[in-house]
């Protein structure tokens, strides 16, 4: 046989070799592990079909059911949402475990009994319907490490060795399993908010843009002015989270304690285009006890953290703008500021700024622009009177510094007066808002002098 008809034949003998392998061996080889991979699956559905779940402890047994819209709600012990993520976090260590050793096959005669495993009176049953399947799961045990568990189907009866993991199981009560949540609504949608205590109301409207709600807010009650849109975010923030940490169902308890309850706290209803989203809160009946959030009469009490009370404002004041010098700072044409028998002038000119009698002399843009944006943004943080009555109490009749705006129409429109110093705040008034207040002292070295403006 010459060398090319060998080669020829060994090449053929490789090529059926070759479709022998990958049309017979390779397809036996994947069915053999995707039955040795089915044999250890705890169970046989995908978790995301589960419409029926029971969790039954030794205490109590909580029956939940997912609609079409894949919302879950319980249904016993009492109506109430159901906790999605807390739900789908036990099916989903379910569907991850796997079966790591049979201990005892039914029928079989072993040594091993369910009562040995913690299974005869298991500390967790897990009862799950899909449209297709039934299955019941008890747990018992730990075992032999902390990451296993015995558990026993009823389909099969079989006691395993299983690698779920008693953390995901153990504890687990009608709380866990409950929606926590206060309020339902997406705060980039809240178009209006009403807030009521004893002594007044107070209304924030948003702000509409051409594409629609903008970030904008302005008081249109008791006041109207623009509102701080951080400050009415961060009440958004604090609605929206509102997380209850218990619940009083039962109408007659209900009822007990609105009886013991004094008047609302505050009461908040967010408007949304679709609908109002309205709550009251109660201060705790006793100082150490829990806050309550009542929203519509159907719903429970909720129990709220009594701190969350304190972070909620109750003053017009909390919401406000509070920037004092009533300018933005592309308005300001003329800027005047006064130190005591000293006076200059800035003049901004195309977003460049010039000081009065030396417009032809550079100076320094980066600080004089440092400076401007600190004087139209300075807030204030304490109020002290809702008018400017006295202020010679504040040492506002003469001023340390006084600093005054001039917009481009050659209004007078912004002005910031400084008095005196008090524990690291000082006394001001401005045009951005009536009455007297305390701003933070810094501003005070922070004011520069004509000659640390001009280039050297």
């Amino acid at each position: 046989m010459t060398p090319f008809r060998t080669t020829l034949l060994l090449a053929i003998i490789f090529v059926v070799l070759g479709v022998y392998v990958y049309t017979i061996e390779v397809p036996t080889m994947k069915q053999d592990v995707l039955q040795e991979t089915e044999a250890r699956r705890l169970l046989p559905f995908d978790y995301r079909d589960v419409t029926h779940l029971a969790y039954t402890t030794r205490t109590e047994r909580i029956l939940m059911n997912r609609d079409e819209r894949n919302r879950w709600r319980i249904i016993e012990p009492v109506e109430a949402r159901g906790d999605a993520r807390a739900i789908e976090s036990v099916l989903r260590a379910l569907e991850i475990g796997k079966i790591s050793r049979v201990i005892q096959r039914k029928g079989q005669e072993q040594e091993a009994t369910a009562e040995q495993y913690g299974l005869r009176s298991p500390y967790v049953i897990i009862d799950l319907t899909t449209p297709e399947y039934t299955e019941s799961l008890a747990l018992g045990h730990t075992g032999p490490l902390s990451s296993t568990l015995y558990a026993q189907r009823r389909s099969d009866q079989n006691v395993l060795l299983t690698t779920l993991m008693v953390e995901d199981f153990r504890a687990k009560t009608l709380g866990t399993f409950r929606l926590k949540d206060v309020l339902f609504f997406d705060g980039t949608r809240a178009e209006r908010i009403q807030l009521q205590t004893t002594g007044q109301t107070i209304t924030l409207q948003r702000g509409a843009g051409f594409h629609g709600p903008v970030s904008e807010w302005n008081f249109t009650s008791p006041v109207n002015a623009p509102a701080d849109k951080t400050a009415v975010g961060i009440l958004l923030m604090t609605l929206e989270d509102l997380k209850a940490t218990g619940f009083i169902d039962s109408q007659a308890e209900k009822e007990a304690l609105l009886m013991k309850l004094e008047a609302p706290y505050l009461t908040a209803t967010v408007h949304t285009k679709q609908r109002g989203h309205h709550v009251a809160f109660f201060k705790p009946v006793d100082p150490s006890e829990e806050a309550y959030a009542v929203t519509t009469s159907n719903d429970p009490i909720y129990r709220i953290p009594a701190h969350v009370l304190q972070d909620l404002p109750r003053e017009t004041f909390h919401l406000q703008d509070k920037r004092l010098f009533g300018m933005e700072m592309r308005e300001v044409a003329l800027l005047t500021v006064t130190i005591n028998d000293s006076q200059y002038t800035l003049i901004q000119q195309h977003e460049e700024w010039y000081l009065e009698g030396k417009e032809a002399e550079s100076i320094d843009q980066q600080q004089v622009t440092l400076f401007v944006s600190r004087v139209v943004d300075l807030p204030a943080e304490l109020p002290v009177s809702a008018t400017n009555d006295e202020p010679d109490q504040y040492g506002l009749t003469s001023p340390t510094i006084e600093i005054a705006g001039i917009d481009q129409k050659g209004r007078p429109r912004g002005r910031l007066a400084l008095g005196m110093r008090e524990k690291g705040l000082v006394y001001a008034t401005g045009a951005g808002l009536p009455g007297i207040y305390q701003v933070r002292s810094l501003i005070l070295g922070q004011v520069p002098t004509p000659g640390t403006l001009l280039r050297q």
